[in-house]
């Protein structure tokens, strides 16, 4: 009977735990974004620093937009060549969030450029369009770097950034 009670405590346990997750990633304020950097070599730590950047086509105006933005260590985000905002972070820190002007119907260009003193880190990116839903464009395999597909680290949560939030 002990046996029993130890196996069904367990499966509750681990139904709780599966519960627990499934609710921290649809609280996520970044939805379906993945963390990305320019590269996985992380054997000989040094300075980096690059652009990624993606393409949005919009088949309407848009009246207003909002950006969220985690990377660690610094960035500046622009849209269409014009800086919109610059930073930096630490895991732990939470998110920079940018309202962004409307947006006329065609091809629009998000780019971050990012870096880090030892060449490790990470882009967490969500973009709200007024109109087309909350985390329309996200980071994730769809971005460039000099022409070529961003690494992808994961999914939030993950070591050491977990699920950032806005600042409040």
């Amino acid at each position: 009977m002990a046996g029993l009670l130890a196996i069904a405590a367990s499966g509750a346990a681990a139904a709780r735990a599966v519960d627990l997750a499934w609710r921290r990633m649809e609280s996520s304020a970044t939805g379906r974004a993945r963390w990305i950097w320019a590269t996985d070599d992380v054997r000989s730590p040094q300075p980096a620093r690059f652009t990624a950047s993606r393409s949005v086509a919009l088949d309407a105006d848009v009246p207003g937009a909002r950006a969220r933005i985690f990377v660690d260590r610094a960035y500046r985000l622009f849209l269409d060549g014009r800086l919109v905002g610059a930073g930096g972070m630490r895991p732990g820190d939470a998110m920079d969030s940018f309202a962004l002007p409307a947006l006329a119907r065609g091809v629009h260009t998000m780019a971050i450029e990012a870096g880090s003193p030892t060449g490790i880190g990470g882009i967490l990116f969500a973009l709200d369009l007024d109109g087309a839903g909350r985390n329309a464009v996200v980071s994730d395999s769809s971005w460039k770097v000099g022409g070529r597909p961003v690494f992808v680290w994961g999914d939030p949560p993950m070591y050491p950034w977990g699920f950032p939030h806005p600042r409040r």
